[in-house]
């Protein structure tokens, strides 16, 4: 039950209790007064003498006294009942040939009482009203507040609400701004931290690829060079040459999978040949490592983007590849790039399991591509579904101006 019911059911009791006493109280006085007058006109009629010996325009203007031959007058739209509530017995005492008749008075009081409980009604309906515009003001606060805490839920921490008149509401009002305010003050902190972390993890991993290209990628290149040089010494026998030629081989092993942990560290053809081309890369390693087929669809028109921002958009799409091979258990992903008049456009696509929890029990993976996107300014979409594979759509929005991010 609303507010409003409860408080209307409430005051309708208090106004229907007060109603009530106040017409036993005015029953009560109004049968004094018929009595009492009644009192007074059997004085009267004992005074006058006979209706016989007087007049008859004096008999007919008497008021509340009637010759005894005549019938007693109609008390017009007055109930019986009520009638009977305040002049009691129908039946009057003969006092000189004078029938004592109350018909009038009882018809003033009940016109009395009917205005009486019209303008009580009036008043109350007043007041009803008076209570449905505050409780609806009230109600209309309370729903705005309820509207602006679910936008805050769902991460809209910008949202708030304007000065109330009512000192209570107000102070409500003033509590909820105060807590965006908060939240949103945390929020760009944990962004902003969140931010340096990963642009310190980045530039860690450029660091660790480097110093791993330049030192330990050159003592795999010279070993392998060395243990190839010995298969054309003439001092040595097959089975050292078959040592050399084995050793070599492990050297270009172990040098295949140092490039693909180079690329997973730091993507240096994306500072040689651009974001186009690491993207392609990224799409032919995936393919390679994982053995799913990877459908790639890109626009030749990619925005100019700095390095941070190229940073954050291919490990975005590295981790949302990385997702598919480990948890959809599917047999291929799509992955299209596509700029549009004022927005970049990227969705990764693929055939596996689903979920249907997604982004609610995601891991570590997908808060790190929602944060990628933060720091992009952009916004993500989870679509998935038991059964019906899963859809990843990244939307950027670009200068109209610049062709950049926003």
């Amino acid at each position: 039950m609303t507010v409003y019911r409860k408080i209307s059911l409430l005051m309708l009791a208090v106004f229907l209790l007060i109603y009530l006493l106040g017409a036993l109280l005015y029953t009560q006085q109004a049968r004094h007064d018929v009595q009492r007058e009644l009192d007074g006109v059997a004085g009267l009629a004992q005074s006058l003498g006979s209706p016989a010996d007087l007049p008859e325009s004096v008999v007919s203007s008497m008021r509340h006294m009637i010759p005894a031959d005549m019938e007693s007058g109609s008390v017009g739209e007055v109930p019986a009942w009520f009638s009977a509530m305040i002049a009691g017995e129908p039946s009057r005492p003969v006092v000189n040939g004078w029938q004592v008749d109350p018909a009038d008075e009882v018809e003033e009081i009940w016109e009395g009482f009917l205005l009486i409980s019209g303008a009580y009604a009036i008043g109350m309906g007043l007041c009803f009203l008076a209570l449905f515009v505050m409780v609806r003001r009230g109600v209309r606060t309370l729903a705005s507040l309820t509207e602006a805490m679910g936008a805050v839920s769902a991460g809209q921490l910008t949202s708030r609400l304007p000065r109330q008149g009512e000192q209570e509401l107000d102070t409500l009002v003033c509590r909820f701004n105060s807590m965006a305010r908060a939240l949103e003050s945390e929020q760009q902190t944990v962004g902003r931290l969140l931010n340096e972390l990963l642009q310190l993890q980045d530039r860690e991993r450029e660091h660790i690829a480097r110093v791993l290209h330049d030192d330990l990628g050159q003592y795999l290149t010279g070993i392998r060079a060395q243990a190839r040089s010995l298969l054309y010494d003439p001092d040595l026998g097959d089975r050292q040459k078959q040592q050399a030629r084995d050793l070599a081989e492990h050297c270009e092993t172990i040098q295949k999978h140092f490039r693909h942990l180079l690329q997973d560290l730091h993507p240096l053809v994306m500072e040689q040949l651009g974001l186009g081309s690491a993207i392609r890369h990224l799409a032919e390693q995936w393919q390679q490592l994982s053995g799913l087929e990877c459908r790639l669809a890109m626009d030749e028109r990619l925005p100019e983007f700095t390095g941070e921002q190229q940073t954050h958009l291919y490990r975005f799409l590295q981790e949302a590849l990385n997702n598919v091979s480990r948890h959809a258990n599917a047999s291929c992903a799509t992955l299209a790039v596509a700029r549009k008049d004022n927005e970049l456009s990227i969705e990764v696509r693929d055939d596996g399991v689903g979920n249907d929890q997604l982004p609610g029990n995601a891991g570590l993976g997908v808060r790190s591509m929602c944060e990628r996107a933060r720091c992009l300014g952009a916004e993500v979409r989870f679509l998935s579904r038991m059964g019906e594979g899963t859809c990843i759509r990244l939307a950027v929005p670009l200068s109209p101006n610049t062709g950049g991010v926003l």
